[in-house]
Formats: C-alpha cells, sequence, structure tokens
C-alpha cells in the first residue's frame, strides 16, 4: 500500500496551536530559537527590552527575538506580556506571537506540572487536543464515481471517523477522488482511520484503491491532488 504523507510534529503530550501557522513562519522561527545561545541571556534585562515591543520603532527582527526569549524565559510574567503583544501585535508579527505564547505556556506548565512537555505547531492547527488533517482517496484506475458510490464514501468515512473519535470536517468529493478534512485526537493514527474508510467503502466492491494522501502542513490545491494521482 503507497501512502504519501506530509506530516510534522511529536505526538507525545501535546498542546496544540489552533489557528493554522504558514509551515515557512514556522521554520523561521524554529531556526531562529535554534540560533539563540540562552546559557548568555540575562532574563531580568529581557523583561525590561520587553517594553520595546509595543514601541513602533523596534525592528520586526528584534521584537522576534524579544519574543523568543521571553518564550523561553516560560514564567507567568513572560506570558502574560505576550499576551498582550498578541493582542496589539503588529502586521505580520501575530503568528509570531502565536508561537511564542504557545512555546511560553507549555514551559509554564511543563514546570507547574513538573514534566516535559511541547507542543506541536502544524500548519493547518487543530482543535483542543485534535489535529487537522487533509486525505485524499482516490478510485481504482480513475473511474469516475457514481452517485451511489459518492454517498458511500461520505457515510463511511464518518463512521469511521466516529469509531476512532474523530471528527469529519469536510468532504469534497469530484469525478474519481475525494478530499476530506478530519480532526483527529493525537493518540490516534490518522492512517487508521483512513485505511478503515477505505476497507468499509470496499466491502461489497473495489471502489477505492489502497492508496492515499494525507498532510496535516497545508489544504491540498486541486493542482496538488492532480500531481499526486498522476503520480500514483
Amino acid at each position: 500500500m503507497d501512502h504519501h504523507s506530509d506530516l510534522g510534529g511529536d505526538l507525545n503530550n501535546m498542546d496544540i496551536i489552533e489557528s493554522p501557522i504558514d509551515p515557512s513562519m514556522q521554520k523561521e522561527y524554529q531556526d531562529l530559537s535554534g540560533s539563540v545561545n540562552f546559557e548568555n541571556v540575562n532574563y531580568q534585562e529581557v523583561l525590561t527590552e520587553a517594553e520595546q515591543l509595543f514601541a513602533g520603532d523596534t525592528p520586526t527582527e528584534a521584537k522576534k527575538r524579544i519574543m523568543i526569549l521571553l518564550a523561553h524565559l516560560g514564567t507567568i510574567e513572560s506570558a502574560k506580556i505576550l499576551e498582550k503583544y498578541l493582542m496589539v501585535s503588529d502586521e505580520g508579527l501575530k503568528d509570531w506571537a502565536v508561537l511564542s505564547l504557545k512555546e511560553c505556556r507549555v514551559s509554564l506548565e511543563s514546570v507547574l506540572l513538573k514534566e516535559e512537555g511541547g507542543f506541536i505547531s502544524t500548519g493547518l492547527g487543530g482543535r483542543g487536543r485534535k489535529l487537522r488533517y487533509y486525505f485524499v482517496v482516490s478510485t481504482r484506475e480513475g473511474r469516475p464515481l457514481t452517485d451511489a458510490e459518492k454517498q458511500t464514501i461520505e457515510e463511511r468515512f464518518k463512521k469511521s471517523g466516529d469509531d476512532y473519535g474523530s471528527e469529519i470536517e469536510e468532504i469534497i468529493l469530484e469525478s474519481n477522488y475525494a478530499m476530506i478534512g478530519i480532526l483527529a485526537p493525537t493518540d490516534v493514527a490518522v492512517g487508521e482511520v483512513i485505511e478503515e474508510g477505505i476497507w468499509q467503502c470496499n466491502r461489497r466492491g473495489q471502489v477505492l484503491s489502497k492508496d492515499y494522501y494525507v498532510t496535516n502542513v497545508k489544504k491540498p490545491t486541486k493542482e496538488k491532488i492532480l500531481k499526486y494521482l498522476q503520480d500514483v
């Protein structure tokens, strides 16, 4: 079985960022965070410098660095500063503030709970303790779906989602494929939900191919889907 995936994140003990964050912004944030030598930072000075977040003439790069330092500090005080900035964040820095605040909160919760935590930031985001994915299933040899088969796909994938505590948010049915949006708990392998749905659809005949594409980075465009279908 061929599973094309575009997935990111370690799923253990994570707090999920609910609003979608551009993957390039996530990478920039991680790269800058990885370049900071936190051992040489005076955090009392950071709290003082944090006032610069609210000054209009502070360079964007300086604001990004201050937010990363506040996130790493992981205290109630630094979280409150980031929350305050998020409410008035500059154009283009809202996502950066979201990433910083979530990292800060996880650090804070980790200390309070005396356990290691972490956070997932996926391009598609999530809700509560569930991650958002999109997946594409297609017909065998690209043949057109009948109306009855389209109805079967809707019913069987909703049932598969229910069986795994997942929520089907969107189903887009085209002539020979379906794109489905789903919220799945972090302790559920989304591939199992998809494969169960395919199996359910094929109980009375080979409607769907066993191959599928799944992502939690970005909602697939029609061009992306057609390229995937050509590849398989």
